[in-house]
Protein backbone atom coordinates (compact mmCIF):
# COMPACT_ATOMS: atom_id res chain seq x y z
CA UNK A 1 0.00 0.00 0.00
CA UNK A 2 3.08 2.50 0.92
CA UNK A 3 4.36 1.63 -2.17
CA UNK A 4 1.70 2.23 -4.40
CA UNK A 5 0.77 6.04 -2.24
CA UNK A 6 4.62 7.01 -2.86
CA UNK A 7 4.05 5.80 -6.86
CA UNK A 8 1.46 8.37 -6.81
CA UNK A 9 3.70 11.64 -5.96
CA UNK A 10 2.23 11.04 -2.04
CA UNK A 11 4.37 11.63 1.55
CA UNK A 12 3.90 10.11 4.71
CA UNK A 13 1.80 12.39 7.66
CA UNK A 14 1.89 10.92 11.48
CA UNK A 15 -0.47 12.47 14.28
CA UNK A 16 -1.05 12.04 17.67
CA UNK A 17 -3.00 8.88 18.58
CA UNK A 18 -4.89 10.73 20.72
CA UNK A 19 -5.66 14.71 21.25
CA UNK A 20 -7.98 16.63 22.25
CA UNK A 21 -12.07 15.51 22.01
CA UNK A 22 -13.27 18.71 20.51
CA UNK A 23 -9.89 18.51 17.99
CA UNK A 24 -10.89 14.76 16.43
CA UNK A 25 -14.55 15.29 16.96
CA UNK A 26 -15.01 18.28 15.01
CA UNK A 27 -17.16 18.08 11.62
CA UNK A 28 -17.53 14.23 12.13
CA UNK A 29 -20.91 13.70 13.51
CA UNK A 30 -23.19 12.65 15.90
CA UNK A 31 -22.48 8.92 15.04
CA UNK A 32 -18.84 8.99 15.15
CA UNK A 33 -18.71 10.76 18.11
CA UNK A 34 -20.78 8.52 20.27
CA UNK A 35 -18.10 5.55 19.44
CA UNK A 36 -14.69 7.41 20.23
CA UNK A 37 -13.29 6.67 23.15
CA UNK A 38 -12.79 9.47 25.70
CA UNK A 39 -11.28 10.52 28.57
CA UNK A 40 -9.64 13.26 31.10
CA UNK A 41 -6.20 13.78 31.67
CA UNK A 42 -4.68 14.93 34.47
CA UNK A 43 -5.95 18.72 33.86
CA UNK A 44 -9.41 17.11 33.58
CA UNK A 45 -8.88 17.92 29.71
CA UNK A 46 -11.13 15.86 27.17
CA UNK A 47 -9.53 13.44 25.39
CA UNK A 48 -10.10 11.03 22.88
CA UNK A 49 -8.39 8.06 20.95
CA UNK A 50 -8.30 9.12 16.99
CA UNK A 51 -11.34 7.26 15.37
CA UNK A 52 -10.23 8.35 11.79
CA UNK A 53 -7.68 10.50 10.46
CA UNK A 54 -9.59 12.93 8.03
CA UNK A 55 -9.82 15.30 10.75
CA UNK A 56 -6.61 15.22 12.31
CA UNK A 57 -5.39 15.63 8.91
CA UNK A 58 -7.60 18.96 8.07
CA UNK A 59 -6.44 20.44 11.68
CA UNK A 60 -2.73 19.94 10.70
CA UNK A 61 -2.87 21.40 7.06
CA UNK A 62 -4.96 24.62 8.74
CA UNK A 63 -2.59 25.18 10.67
CA UNK A 64 0.97 23.91 10.12
CA UNK A 65 0.66 23.97 6.26
CA UNK A 66 -1.56 26.53 5.23
CA UNK A 67 1.66 28.12 3.34
CA UNK A 68 2.42 25.52 1.78
CA UNK A 69 1.89 25.11 -2.27
CA UNK A 70 -0.67 23.13 -2.88
CA UNK A 71 -1.99 20.32 -3.85
CA UNK A 72 -0.81 18.50 -0.88
CA UNK A 73 -0.73 14.78 -1.35
CA UNK A 74 -0.56 12.64 1.81
CA UNK A 75 -1.09 8.97 3.22
CA UNK A 76 -1.12 7.43 6.16
CA UNK A 77 -0.57 4.00 7.44
CA UNK A 78 -2.40 4.30 12.05
CA UNK A 79 -4.10 2.24 14.32
CA UNK A 80 -7.87 3.40 15.01
CA UNK A 81 -10.39 3.00 17.87
CA UNK A 82 -13.83 3.15 18.28
CA UNK A 83 -16.35 1.64 20.49
CA UNK A 84 -18.16 -0.83 18.37
CA UNK A 85 -19.39 -4.38 19.01
CA UNK A 86 -16.80 -6.56 17.79
CA UNK A 87 -17.27 -8.91 14.85
CA UNK A 88 -15.57 -10.30 11.99
CA UNK A 89 -14.10 -7.31 9.68
CA UNK A 90 -15.28 -4.87 12.36
CA UNK A 91 -12.98 -4.21 15.89
CA UNK A 92 -12.15 -1.70 18.59
CA UNK A 93 -8.64 -1.58 17.16
CA UNK A 94 -7.87 -1.27 14.09
CA UNK A 95 -5.62 -0.17 11.06
CA UNK A 96 -6.56 2.20 8.19
CA UNK A 97 -4.31 2.72 5.03
CA UNK A 98 -5.42 6.17 3.14
CA UNK A 99 -4.45 9.33 1.58
CA UNK A 100 -5.86 12.96 1.49
CA UNK A 101 -5.37 15.18 -1.61
CA UNK A 102 -5.33 19.05 -0.69
CA UNK A 103 -6.21 21.64 -2.47
CA UNK A 104 -7.86 21.26 -5.81
CA UNK A 105 -12.01 21.39 -6.00
CA UNK A 106 -11.36 19.67 -9.56
CA UNK A 107 -12.97 16.39 -10.54
CA UNK A 108 -9.70 15.33 -11.58
CA UNK A 109 -8.89 15.42 -7.96
CA UNK A 110 -11.78 13.15 -7.15
CA UNK A 111 -11.01 10.72 -10.28
CA UNK A 112 -7.13 11.05 -8.68
CA UNK A 113 -8.11 9.37 -5.20
CA UNK A 114 -10.33 6.68 -6.89
CA UNK A 115 -7.59 5.17 -9.12
CA UNK A 116 -4.99 5.31 -6.09
CA UNK A 117 -8.02 3.51 -3.94
CA UNK A 118 -8.64 0.60 -6.82
CA UNK A 119 -4.78 0.25 -7.47
CA UNK A 120 -3.91 -0.37 -4.27
CA UNK A 121 -6.22 -2.73 -3.64
CA UNK A 122 -5.80 -4.51 -6.93
CA UNK A 123 -2.04 -4.35 -6.08
CA UNK A 124 -1.80 -6.00 -2.98
CA UNK A 125 -3.72 -8.82 -4.65
CA UNK A 126 -6.96 -8.22 -4.26
CA UNK A 127 -9.07 -9.71 -7.34
CA UNK A 128 -12.76 -8.55 -8.16
CA UNK A 129 -12.48 -5.24 -6.95
CA UNK A 130 -15.28 -3.20 -7.74
CA UNK A 131 -16.10 0.73 -6.62
CA UNK A 132 -19.47 2.14 -6.05
CA UNK A 133 -19.68 6.09 -6.49
CA UNK A 134 -22.07 8.34 -5.25
CA UNK A 135 -22.57 12.05 -4.14
CA UNK A 136 -24.00 13.19 -1.04
CA UNK A 137 -25.39 16.46 -2.98
CA UNK A 138 -27.78 14.74 -4.06
CA UNK A 139 -29.18 13.57 -0.55
CA UNK A 140 -28.43 17.07 0.71
CA UNK A 141 -30.18 18.60 -2.38
CA UNK A 142 -33.33 16.73 -2.06
CA UNK A 143 -33.04 17.57 1.97
CA UNK A 144 -33.48 21.10 1.34
CA UNK A 145 -35.97 20.77 -1.34
CA UNK A 146 -37.85 18.94 1.55
CA UNK A 147 -37.49 21.77 3.72
CA UNK A 148 -36.38 19.99 6.63
CA UNK A 149 -32.87 20.07 8.39
CA UNK A 150 -29.93 17.21 7.81
CA UNK A 151 -30.61 16.52 11.92
CA UNK A 152 -34.15 16.13 11.21
CA UNK A 153 -32.98 13.01 7.92
CA UNK A 154 -30.70 11.77 10.08
CA UNK A 155 -32.73 8.58 10.03
CA UNK A 156 -33.60 8.68 6.25
CA UNK A 157 -30.01 8.88 5.55
CA UNK A 158 -29.16 6.12 7.41
CA UNK A 159 -31.74 3.60 5.80
CA UNK A 160 -30.58 5.04 2.81
CA UNK A 161 -27.28 4.30 3.35
CA UNK A 162 -27.69 0.61 4.60
CA UNK A 163 -30.16 0.09 1.85
CA UNK A 164 -32.70 -0.69 4.44
CA UNK A 165 -36.23 -0.17 2.98
CA UNK A 166 -38.29 -0.80 5.96
CA UNK A 167 -36.38 1.42 8.17
CA UNK A 168 -36.42 4.14 5.48
CA UNK A 169 -40.38 3.74 5.69
CA UNK A 170 -40.26 4.21 9.31
CA UNK A 171 -38.18 7.02 8.89
CA UNK A 172 -40.21 9.21 6.53
CA UNK A 173 -43.41 8.80 8.80
CA UNK A 174 -41.82 11.02 11.24
CA UNK A 175 -41.06 13.85 8.21
CA UNK A 176 -43.50 16.46 7.40
CA UNK A 177 -42.61 15.90 3.30
CA UNK A 178 -44.43 15.98 -0.05
CA UNK A 179 -45.17 12.47 -1.38
CA UNK A 180 -43.08 13.35 -4.50
CA UNK A 181 -39.77 14.14 -1.97
CA UNK A 182 -40.42 10.88 -0.15
CA UNK A 183 -40.71 8.95 -3.49
CA UNK A 184 -37.54 10.57 -4.29
CA UNK A 185 -36.34 9.14 -1.23
CA UNK A 186 -37.08 5.57 -1.98
CA UNK A 187 -35.70 5.77 -4.78
CA UNK A 188 -32.30 7.08 -3.69
CA UNK A 189 -30.86 3.19 -2.65
CA UNK A 190 -32.51 1.75 -6.21
CA UNK A 191 -30.48 4.29 -7.85
CA UNK A 192 -27.60 2.21 -9.39
CA UNK A 193 -25.95 1.61 -12.16
CA UNK A 194 -23.98 3.53 -15.40
CA UNK A 195 -24.09 7.55 -16.02
CA UNK A 196 -27.22 7.27 -18.48
CA UNK A 197 -28.83 5.24 -15.93
CA UNK A 198 -29.04 7.60 -13.20
CA UNK A 199 -29.54 10.69 -15.45
CA UNK A 200 -32.68 9.19 -16.58
CA UNK A 201 -34.00 8.31 -12.56
CA UNK A 202 -33.21 11.85 -11.78
CA UNK A 203 -35.30 14.01 -14.85
CA UNK A 204 -38.05 13.12 -11.86
CA UNK A 205 -36.58 16.21 -9.49
CA UNK A 206 -36.31 19.64 -11.44
CA UNK A 207 -33.01 20.78 -9.25
CA UNK A 208 -30.15 22.40 -10.87
CA UNK A 209 -28.22 21.40 -7.69
CA UNK A 210 -28.78 17.65 -7.97
CA UNK A 211 -27.86 18.57 -11.52
CA UNK A 212 -24.69 19.89 -10.89
CA UNK A 213 -23.92 16.84 -8.93
CA UNK A 214 -25.02 14.33 -11.66
CA UNK A 215 -22.49 16.36 -14.15
CA UNK A 216 -19.70 16.15 -11.65
CA UNK A 217 -19.78 12.42 -11.40
CA UNK A 218 -20.16 12.43 -14.94
CA UNK A 219 -16.81 14.17 -15.08
CA UNK A 220 -14.70 11.96 -12.75
CA UNK A 221 -16.19 9.18 -14.66
CA UNK A 222 -15.08 10.22 -17.99
CA UNK A 223 -11.16 11.07 -16.35
CA UNK A 224 -11.48 7.28 -14.61
CA UNK A 225 -12.26 5.98 -18.31
CA UNK A 226 -8.45 7.78 -19.33
CA UNK A 227 -6.98 6.36 -16.48
CA UNK A 228 -8.52 2.97 -17.89
CA UNK A 229 -10.20 2.20 -14.48
CA UNK A 230 -14.04 2.29 -14.94
CA UNK A 231 -14.68 -0.76 -16.07
CA UNK A 232 -15.28 -1.62 -11.92
CA UNK A 233 -16.94 1.38 -11.52
CA UNK A 234 -20.96 1.78 -11.20
CA UNK A 235 -23.11 5.25 -9.91
CA UNK A 236 -24.72 4.43 -6.17
CA UNK A 237 -26.98 7.41 -5.51
CA UNK A 238 -27.38 5.54 -1.95
CA UNK A 239 -24.27 5.79 -1.04
CA UNK A 240 -24.51 8.71 1.91
CA UNK A 241 -21.75 7.97 3.84
CA UNK A 242 -22.22 8.41 7.66
CA UNK A 243 -19.53 11.47 8.71
CA UNK A 244 -21.13 14.43 8.22
CA UNK A 245 -17.57 16.21 6.44
CA UNK A 246 -18.81 14.89 3.21
CA UNK A 247 -19.53 17.71 0.77
CA UNK A 248 -19.42 15.64 -2.78
CA UNK A 249 -18.40 12.99 -4.62
CA UNK A 250 -18.40 9.69 -2.74
CA UNK A 251 -17.48 6.35 -2.94
CA UNK A 252 -16.91 2.69 -1.42
CA UNK A 253 -14.69 -0.37 -2.40
CA UNK A 254 -16.11 -4.18 -2.50
CA UNK A 255 -14.76 -7.48 -3.37
CA UNK A 256 -17.33 -10.28 -4.36
CA UNK A 257 -15.62 -12.55 -1.27
CA UNK A 258 -16.62 -10.09 1.94
CA UNK A 259 -20.04 -8.60 2.37
CA UNK A 260 -18.84 -5.44 3.88
CA UNK A 261 -16.90 -2.39 2.28
CA UNK A 262 -13.13 -2.93 2.39
CA UNK A 263 -12.49 1.20 2.57
CA UNK A 264 -13.65 4.26 1.07
CA UNK A 265 -13.90 8.19 1.00
CA UNK A 266 -15.05 11.36 -0.76
CA UNK A 267 -14.89 14.76 -1.07
CA UNK A 268 -14.69 17.10 2.12
CA UNK A 269 -14.38 21.03 0.99
CA UNK A 270 -15.44 22.75 4.29
CA UNK A 271 -13.89 20.56 6.89
CA UNK A 272 -10.38 22.37 6.92
CA UNK A 273 -11.97 25.58 6.90
CA UNK A 274 -13.44 24.41 10.74
CA UNK A 275 -9.82 24.56 11.74
CA UNK A 276 -9.13 28.38 10.57
CA UNK A 277 -10.31 31.19 8.82
CA UNK A 278 -9.37 29.89 5.39
CA UNK A 279 -11.07 26.74 3.24
CA UNK A 280 -10.00 24.63 1.04
CA UNK A 281 -11.20 22.03 -1.19
CA UNK A 282 -10.11 18.68 -0.36
CA UNK A 283 -10.59 14.62 -1.22
CA UNK A 284 -9.23 11.47 0.33
CA UNK A 285 -10.14 8.18 1.30
CA UNK A 286 -9.52 5.50 4.13
CA UNK A 287 -8.86 1.64 3.27
CA UNK A 288 -9.16 -1.17 6.66
CA UNK A 289 -6.08 -2.82 6.35
CA UNK A 290 -7.42 -5.54 8.62
CA UNK A 291 -10.55 -5.78 6.44
CA UNK A 292 -8.05 -6.58 3.20
CA UNK A 293 -6.46 -9.22 5.61
CA UNK A 294 -9.61 -11.09 5.43
CA UNK A 295 -10.48 -10.74 1.85
CA UNK A 296 -7.19 -11.86 0.70
CA UNK A 297 -7.71 -14.92 2.64
CA UNK A 298 -11.17 -15.79 1.62
CA UNK A 299 -9.46 -15.28 -1.90
CA UNK A 300 -7.06 -17.77 -1.22
CA UNK A 301 -3.95 -15.52 -1.38
CA UNK A 302 -0.40 -17.19 -0.41
CA UNK A 303 0.84 -14.84 2.85
CA UNK A 304 4.25 -17.07 2.60
CA UNK A 305 7.04 -13.77 2.38
CA UNK A 306 9.88 -13.71 0.08
CA UNK A 307 12.89 -13.70 3.41
CA UNK A 308 16.66 -13.98 3.43
CA UNK A 309 17.83 -17.09 4.95
CA UNK A 310 17.29 -17.73 8.72
CA UNK A 311 20.33 -18.60 10.07
CA UNK A 312 21.12 -20.26 13.71
CA UNK A 313 24.59 -20.32 14.75
CA UNK A 314 26.04 -23.16 17.15
CA UNK A 315 29.18 -23.71 18.68
CA UNK A 316 30.50 -27.22 20.09
CA UNK A 317 32.41 -25.82 22.87
CA UNK A 318 32.40 -22.43 25.11
CA UNK A 319 35.91 -21.60 23.63
CA UNK A 320 34.65 -20.95 20.34
CA UNK A 321 31.36 -18.42 21.12
CA UNK A 322 33.57 -15.57 20.22
CA UNK A 323 34.34 -16.81 16.75
CA UNK A 324 30.13 -17.67 16.76
CA UNK A 325 29.64 -14.46 17.42
CA UNK A 326 31.88 -12.83 14.99
CA UNK A 327 30.61 -15.04 12.21
CA UNK A 328 27.03 -13.90 13.21
CA UNK A 329 27.88 -10.26 13.47
CA UNK A 330 29.43 -10.79 9.77
CA UNK A 331 26.37 -12.47 8.37
CA UNK A 332 23.78 -9.72 9.93
CA UNK A 333 25.82 -7.15 8.20
CA UNK A 334 25.51 -8.09 4.79
CA UNK A 335 21.85 -8.83 5.63
CA UNK A 336 21.02 -12.61 6.61
CA UNK A 337 18.59 -13.46 9.66
CA UNK A 338 20.80 -15.00 12.04
CA UNK A 339 20.49 -16.25 15.84
CA UNK A 340 23.52 -17.73 17.93
CA UNK A 341 22.06 -20.34 20.22
CA UNK A 342 22.24 -18.61 23.66
CA UNK A 343 21.41 -21.96 26.00
CA UNK A 344 25.07 -23.78 24.95
CA UNK A 345 22.90 -26.88 23.89
CA UNK A 346 24.72 -30.27 22.53
CA UNK A 347 24.80 -29.83 18.11
CA UNK A 348 22.25 -32.59 18.23
CA UNK A 349 20.04 -30.36 20.85
CA UNK A 350 20.37 -27.24 18.83
CA UNK A 351 19.94 -28.83 15.20
CA UNK A 352 16.29 -30.36 16.85
CA UNK A 353 15.80 -26.83 17.98
CA UNK A 354 16.15 -25.10 14.51
CA UNK A 355 14.43 -27.72 13.08
CA UNK A 356 10.98 -27.38 15.63
CA UNK A 357 11.48 -23.33 14.45
CA UNK A 358 11.48 -24.35 11.39
CA UNK A 359 15.05 -22.57 10.79
CA UNK A 360 16.50 -23.37 6.93
CA UNK A 361 19.70 -23.48 8.03
CA UNK A 362 22.19 -24.52 10.83
CA UNK A 363 26.14 -22.88 11.04
CA UNK A 364 28.33 -24.87 13.43
CA UNK A 365 31.23 -23.53 14.19
CA UNK A 366 33.68 -26.48 15.83
CA UNK A 367 37.48 -26.66 16.39
CA UNK A 368 38.42 -28.59 12.97
CA UNK A 369 36.66 -26.58 10.79
CA UNK A 370 38.02 -23.32 11.99
CA UNK A 371 41.37 -24.79 11.92
CA UNK A 372 40.56 -24.26 8.26
CA UNK A 373 39.21 -21.24 8.62
CA UNK A 374 35.95 -22.94 7.47
CA UNK A 375 32.44 -23.68 9.52
CA UNK A 376 29.88 -26.84 8.78
CA UNK A 377 26.73 -25.38 7.19
CA UNK A 378 23.45 -27.64 7.19
CA UNK A 379 20.57 -27.69 4.83
CA UNK A 380 17.11 -28.34 7.39
CA UNK A 381 15.17 -29.20 4.43
CA UNK A 382 17.34 -31.70 2.26
CA UNK A 383 19.19 -32.53 4.84
CA UNK A 384 22.71 -31.90 3.67
CA UNK A 385 25.40 -30.53 4.63
CA UNK A 386 28.90 -29.15 3.70
CA UNK A 387 31.82 -27.67 5.16
CA UNK A 388 32.36 -23.79 3.53
CA UNK A 389 34.58 -21.22 4.24
CA UNK A 390 33.72 -18.04 6.75
CA UNK A 391 34.50 -15.51 3.77
CA UNK A 392 32.98 -17.47 1.21
CA UNK A 393 29.42 -17.34 3.99
CA UNK A 394 28.08 -14.24 1.77
CA UNK A 395 27.86 -16.09 -1.45
CA UNK A 396 26.94 -19.05 -0.44
CA UNK A 397 23.57 -18.10 1.25
CA UNK A 398 22.98 -15.30 -1.49
CA UNK A 399 23.25 -18.43 -3.84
Amino acid sequence: MKENFELWGYKEIRTPTFEYFDSLATGTGLELQESMFRFKDKGGRQLALRAEMTSPIARVVATQLKNHPLPLRMYYLANMFRYEQPQSGRQREFWHAGIELIGSSLPDADAEVIAVFITTLTGIGLKGVSVELGHVGVFKSIVEEAGISLDEAAAIRRSIDKKDETGLETALKEVDVSSNIKDVFRKLPKCRGYIEDVKKIFKMIDSENVKACIENISNIVKILDQYDLYTGVTLDLGIVRGIDYYTGAVFEGFVPDLGIALGGGGRYDDLVGQFSAESIPATGFAIGVDRCHLALEKQGYNFRLETKPSILVIYTDREFKGDAIKIASKLRKNNFSTEIDIMERKVRLGLEHANKRGMPYVLIVGEKELKQNEVVVKDMKSGMQESVKIENLKNYFKR
